[in-house]
């Protein structure tokens, strides 16, 4: 679950917004995928949490709660602020 549902389409979508924000196109959709990319990083934080305990070695469940909480807070910080890098695009046209 964890690099199916979490670590293949989290990179994925930033690889998109990556490819979106290096060609300057579409700073509404970029925003969009933005927004849902933040959604969908909280589901998978507390789908992981939820899943965790049920690992075989507890090891590899706090490994993956640590690496999800560490890549949730990457993906808040750096959605911030290519957010509003994506806003000024918006109201400066």
């Amino acid at each position: 679950m964890f690099w199916l549902y979490g670590v293949i389409p989290s990179n994925l979508m930033w690889l998109a917004v990556a490819w979106l924000v290096d060609h300057g196109q579409l700073p509404g959709a970029t925003l969009g995928l933005l927004v849902f990319l933040l959604g969908y990083t909280a589901w998978i934080v507390v789908a992981v949490w939820k899943a965790a305990p049920k690992t075989k070695d507890n090891r590899y469940g706090v490994i993956a709660q640590a690496l999800t909480v560490a890549w949730a807070i990457n993906t808040v910080l750096v959605t911030f602020f290519l957010g509003l890098q994506m806003v000024r695009q918006l109201v400066a046209g």
